[in-house]
Parts: structure tokens; C-alpha cells; sequence
């Protein structure tokens, strides 16, 4: 039983906000954090292929420091950073109030939760703690688990939109009737954006297939 949930939280001292405002179409996921010592570190998965003007940012950013490349693949960077703030992406004590989290990614000028809570009360007190910071907390999408489990999958609006418009314009037939600069350009969006987008949201349609053990009939 429960929820399952998507809230979008901003402020402009949350961890990696400035660049994210910077980079709106970059898509930033949250891995992990740990504490050392006196330091709080996050790692960051960063999805682009072209790496410099965001490191610029990350080296601009108020809210980290000591941005550093830990692991790099095709279109995916992952950074290990140290937090310059005392505001948390997802306040420590939430945990014990039962959220759950599946995925943290940057969005609209800041950062959307995607997770299970057990009840309206932890809900409530998710909503509490982030307010109590002074973080913009604003639900867009709760579920009852029980019934969205297996069939909801954790797109972004953006995401959602530009699948939609791709699939019905014949981007995914073969061969293909429309491109990826047609679609940047109905967009207005850079094919950059694009590409990331669709390969995101993808990867979380395959990931949520894989994870729910659903099988789907394959043609040639």
C-alpha cells in the first residue's frame, strides 16, 4: 500500500541548482551522498557528451566544490562533489518518516523526486521539512501504489511531451519519417536536448520493464 510520488523542489541553495539554471536541458541525476568526516559529499551523474562548459559551470557553482570526474561512459559523467550549503536535496530525517526514493533528476530549475511513501502523514511531513528550509516543495503526480506499480514509469513532463510527439510523427518507424533536428526545431529546443532526452527517458522506460519482470513479444 502507500504512494508513490513526484514533487519538484527548488531553491536557489540547493546543490547544484545554479547550474542546473545554467544548463536547463541537461539532465543531472542524483546517485548518492555520504558524509566524511567534516565533508558532505554528493555523486552526480551528468548526461551529455560535451563535457566543458558544464564543468565550468560545476567549477562557478556557489553551492559545491572540488567538481571531479570519477567515471565516464558515452553520454554519462559521473562527478564526486563536495557540498558548499547546508541545505540537503533530500533532508536526512524524511527517511525515517518512510519516503523511499527511486530517482533524483534535475528539472525545471531544480530537482524532481521521484519515490514511495507509505501514507498522506509521511507525505505531509516530507512537505514540512523541505518548507521549513525555505524550499519550494510541489507535488505533480501521487499515485496509490498498488495500482501504479508495474504501469507507472518515471518520465518528466518534457520527457513524456517529446516522446509522444516523436512516436506519433514516425521517429521510431523505419525508416524514419521525421528527424531529430525536425524535432528540436517543433521544440525549440537544441538537438543536443533531444538526443539526451529521448536516450533518458528510454533508459527509464527499458529500466522500468527490466525491473517489473515484463515481457513484450518481439517482431523482426
Amino acid at each position: 500500500m502507500g504512494f508513490t510520488t513526484t514533487v519538484h523542489l527548488v531553491h536557489d541553495e540547493l546543490p547544484l541548482v545554479p547550474t542546473i539554471e545554467v544548463h536547463p536541458d541537461l539532465i543531472l541525476r542524483y546517485e548518492y551522498g555520504e558524509t566524511l568526516e567534516d565533508r558532505r559529499l554528493l555523486f552526480v551523474s551528468a548526461f551529455c557528451e560535451e563535457r566543458s562548459d558544464l564543468e565550468r559551470s560545476l567549477e562557478a557553482d556557489p553551492t559545491i566544490s572540488n567538481p571531479t570526474p570519477i567515471a565516464t561512459f558515452d553520454n554519462r559523467t559521473i562527478y564526486r562533489l563536495e557540498t558548499e550549503t547546508d541545505l540537503e536535496i533530500i533532508p536526512g530525517r524524511c527517511g525515517t518518516d518512510g519516503l523511499f526514493v527511486f530517482t533524483v533528476t534535475s528539472g525545471d530549475g531544480g530537482w524532481i523526486v521521484r519515490g514511495h511513501l507509505p501514507d498522506r502523514d509521511a507525505l505531509s511531513a516530507f512537505r514540512a521539512c523541505c518548507r521549513e528550509r525555505g524550499i519550494s516543495f510541489r507535488v505533480t503526480q501521487l499515485c496509490d501504489s498498488s495500482s501504479a506499480d508495474e504501469q507507472t514509469y518515471y518520465l518528466t513532463e518534457q520527457q513524456r511531451e517529446l516522446l509522444m510527439m516523436a512516436y506519433y510523427a514516425g521517429y521510431f518507424e523505419v525508416p524514419r519519417t521525421i528527424t531529430q533536428d525536425d524535432l528540436a526545431e517543433r521544440l525549440e529546443i537544441s538537438d543536443s536536448a533531444v538526443s539526451q532526452r529521448i536516450r533518458r527517458a528510454v533508459s527509464e522506460l527499458i529500466a522500468g520493464t527490466l525491473e517489473n519482470n515484463r515481457e513484450v513479444d518481439t517482431h523482426d
